[in-house]
């Protein structure tokens, strides 16, 4: 790779894990009728790093949104952090595995890593809490991840098509 394609990518991951973080902190603020629900925004980003790069990028923007996020806010290994990098990992895990070895579209990874998001955050409150009670809140979750994937799955295909015909970046 020259050494202008190689600043171009470096300046594309640059550009998609800063509006992650962007997403990751403006999210809690939009009012959503059902609590602990979130559309999952930044998730986006870390479709478009997939489906452009790979899945080392992706598992770039999204544990470097994570932390980074985490720092700025202040909550850096706090319950919101674990909650947090334990849904991005488990989420990004599913992503990986699904695109390698099923057809799914990014609108069925998109559902898959929503899902896998809310499950990874659920154990981890059934971790830290040391309470099972909170596994009776994951088919809320899960329900609520079909929409919400959907929606970021929808979006980040409609960015992918627009930077395949040529538009930014």
């Amino acid at each position: 790779m020259n050494r202008k394609k190689r600043v171009r990518r470096m300046m594309i991951l640059t550009m998609l894990l800063a509006m992650s973080i962007v997403f990751h902190m403006l999210e809690p603020s939009l009012p959503l009728p059902i609590p602990g629900v979130k559309l999952g925004l930044a998730n986006i980003l870390g479709l478009i790093a997939l489906y452009m790069f790979g899945w080392r990028e992706m598992l770039s923007i999204n544990f470097g949104r994570v932390l980074i996020a985490s720092l700025l806010r202040g909550i850096i290994f706090g319950t919101g952090f674990w909650l947090s990098l334990s849904g991005v990992a488990l989420s990004s895990l599913t992503v990986i595995i699904l695109k390698k070895f099923t057809p799914l579209s990014a609108i069925g990874l998109s559902v898959a890593s929503a899902t896998f998001h809310n499950v990874g955050q659920i154990l981890a409150i059934v971790v830290i809490w040391s309470s099972i009670m909170m596994v009776y809140w994951l088919p809320v979750m899960i329900w609520m991840s079909i929409p919400t994937g959907i929606l970021t799955g929808t979006l980040a295909v409609a960015v992918l098509k627009r930077i395949s015909k040529g538009g930014s970046p």
